[in-house]
This record gives structure tokens, sequence and C-alpha cells, in this order.
């Protein structure tokens, strides 16, 4: 079954936006070589200080019965092994850490238990030394209409029927065409010029840029009028590379790198609105939607949960697997701290590809936006798998 068929969040992710002006000097996004795999045993000796302290544990439960939910589909044993880990492995492994949590265990009982009953592997990352950068994606939550009027003037769209999908979520997708005769898909800027997509449309915004950031994320939950909510989610991509047009906004004199952010990026597309269009024209990446009450989903089909999920590239790591991540991370006012915990990989990307690279699901609304929009740093990723 193609990946693109399973509902996702988070294919393209906000920080992403802006990535890569302080460390374009390092290929985050460097193919493992052939024959090679993600990860690494690590030795005993090498281990990170394992610790509940960043754990809600009932978030934590919860994000493990989505992972198990996965893991009971018969489709779900198709993707396994994959660098070396099994199905059994990973299934059962989250049964264990599961009555770990249940059982009310103490950080120094949780490293015996893990040394005695696991393995751990490590990303080997971008350039084989281990090093990963992790960035931070989330669901907005934009007001919008579901008509179009004089306000709500800009859509987002749900998938078209001429759609052919990619085998992965990097490659580009076929239009068939009313002869039978197929193409690659067009890009994002070639469908909005050509309004092909006229009658597709899912939901309407005020704001343009507001549009993208929904394009970009992959779901949004939208306030309609009255105060209604109404979420839609991933329902198809057209599989162009995505690219960043921060870096366009910094390259052509717009922003300072040092002063780049979301909140620049919008302050410039309010006080220029006739640029909007050219710039998100430079992403080819489109996005498409559906309703998808009770999200957001992750990739594997499942809901994804606030700082426990994270996005990874699933042709290199096993899918649903309990990982453990140390990095740096911001709180809500967007002081960057010291942070390690465990994660559950329940989602996958449009930028997230190769080993050195990692998206943190930081949840829903502004406060997501500002922690996701600091989330820009290095560390390690370890992958804790039952003997």
């Amino acid at each position: 079954m193609p990946w693109t068929t399973t509902p996702l969040i988070g294919i393209a992710l906000l920080l992403l936006l802006f990535t890569g002006c302080a460390r374009e000097q390092k290929d985050y996004s460097r193919a493992l070589p052939p024959g090679a795999i993600a990860l690494e045993e690590v030795p005993y000796n090498e281990w990170p200080e394992f610790s509940f302290r960043s754990m809600d544990r009932r978030a934590f439960l919860t994000g493990i019965e989505h992972s198990l939910s996965y893991l009971a589909k018969p489709s779900a044993q198709q993707h396994f092994p994959v660098a070396g880990v099994s199905h059994r492995q990973v299934e059962d492994g989250l049964k264990r850490f599961r009555e770990v949590l249940l059982s009310g265990a103490d950080d120094q009982e949780l490293r015996r238990i893990l040394r005695q009953e696991f393995r751990i592997y490590r990303s080997v990352g971008w350039d084989g030394s281990g090093e990963v950068l992790f960035t931070g994606y989330y669901t907005p939550i934009f007001d919008a209409r579901l008509e179009r009027d004089s306000t709500f003037r800009y859509p987002v769209y749900g998938r078209p029927d001429d759609l052919i999908p990619g085998e992965t979520h990097i490659t580009v997708a076929t239009q068939r065409l009313p002869d039978g005769s197929t193409r690659p898909y067009p890009s994002a800027g070639e469908l909005r010029r050509s309004r092909a997509l006229a009658g597709k449309e899912v939901a309407w915004f005020a704001d343009p840029f507001d549009a993208y950031i929904v394009v970009v994320q992959g779901s949004a939950k939208l306030r309609l009028p009255g105060g209604r909510m109404h979420e839609i989610g991933y329902a198809g991509t057209n599989g162009h590379a995505y690219r960043a047009i921060g870096r366009d906004l910094v390259a052509d004199g717009h922003i300072r790198p040092d002063a780049l952010s979301l909140s620049a990026m919008r302050r410039f597309f309010r006080e220029n609105p006739q640029r909007v269009e050219e710039y998100i024209n430079r992403n080819p990446r489109m996005v498409f939607f559906q309703e998808a009450p009770g999200g957001p989903f992750g990739s594997l089909g499942e809901a994804v949960t606030t700082d426990v999920s994270i996005a990874t590239d699933k042709r290199i790591f096993p899918r649903a697997a309990l990982t453990f991540v140390t990095t740096q991370s911001p709180d809500r006012h967007g002081r960057v701290r010291p942070y390690q915990g465990f994660r559950l990989d329940q989602d996958t990307g449009g930028a997230i590809s190769a080993p050195g690279r990692c998206d943190l699901y930081m949840g829903v609304g502004e406060e997501a936006e500002v922690r996701a929009g600091y989330q820009l740093h290095e560390g390690r990723l370890y992958y804790i798998v039952l003997r």
C-alpha cells in the first residue's frame, strides 16, 4: 500500500520554513550510504541518563496505546524488520514499558530494567557521528470558513480525483489525464495558477499565509462562526520536494538571518501582501486535506500526542517504536533549556528524511507554535529495543 494512503500530520514542519541559515554547512538530510542502516547499538557506558523526569505518564500511556493499535493491524507487519528491529521487539517492548510505567517504578528501577531487558540503539545521524537535528511541529488553530466570502478568500484543497500517489512521501505523484495518459503531478504553483483545483476547496482563510502554514503543517483546527471547531487533516500530497521559503526571504535581503522567525515572516507578508503568492509558489509541495475529527493523526493512522510523538523517516527507522531524545527544547516563552525524554516514533514528514532529522510534536495552538518556532537544536535519538 503506498505510504500516502495513510493520514498524516506534520509532513512539512513549520520550523523548516526557516531552517538552514546558520547550519547550511551541515547536510542533516544526507541519505544513508547504500547498504547502510540507520541504527547502531550503544554500549552501556555510553547510555544517556534515562529518566521519567520530563514525562507526563498519563499522556505517554495514551501514546503507547496508539502505537500498539497500529502494530495490531495486519498491514503493520510488512514494514518490519527495519534497521534490524522486528515487529515483535517493538510490540513486546512497548507492552513491557507500559508495565513499568503502571508499576510506578522510579528512575533507578527504570535503569535496572532497561539494562537487563533492553538494548539501546542510536541513530547514526547525518554524518555517522550520531548528531541529529531536532525541529518542532504543531497543529495550528485558525479562524476559517467552509464557504468563501468577501473576507475568507484563500483556500486549502481536498484530494483531487486524478492523483495517483507516489510510493513514498518523497516520490512525486502521478496525474491521470482525461485521455488515460499520465504525467508527473503539477507543482503547487502550477496548481494555484491554473485553478485546476477549483471546486475542491475544503476551507477558506482570511490570510493567505495562514492557508500556507496549514499546507506546511498538514493539519489544522478551524474556528468557525459561533466558536464551533472543525478539524482537517492530511489526505495526500503531490510529492514534490519541500522548499523552505524562509531561506529565500533571507537570500533576497528581506529578513536578516539573525532575525528570521515565523513572526518576522508574518510581518513581511503583512507589509507586502502582493509578495505572498510569489513566495509560497516557490515551494512546489502541495498537501491535500479531508475532514479529520478526533485528530490530529500521524502517518501510522493514529492520533499523535503532545510532547510524546516524533516524526522520522519511516523507510529507515522502526515505526511506533519507543525512543529517547536528548537535545535542547524551548518552553512556552521560547526560553531554551536542556531536554531529555522518552518519545514514540509515530509520524513522518515531507522534509523529514535520512537519519539526521527528527521532529518533535509540540501540540495544538499558539503556545505550541511558539515552542515549534524555536525548536532548532542538535542532539541524539535513541531507540529502546527489547532483547
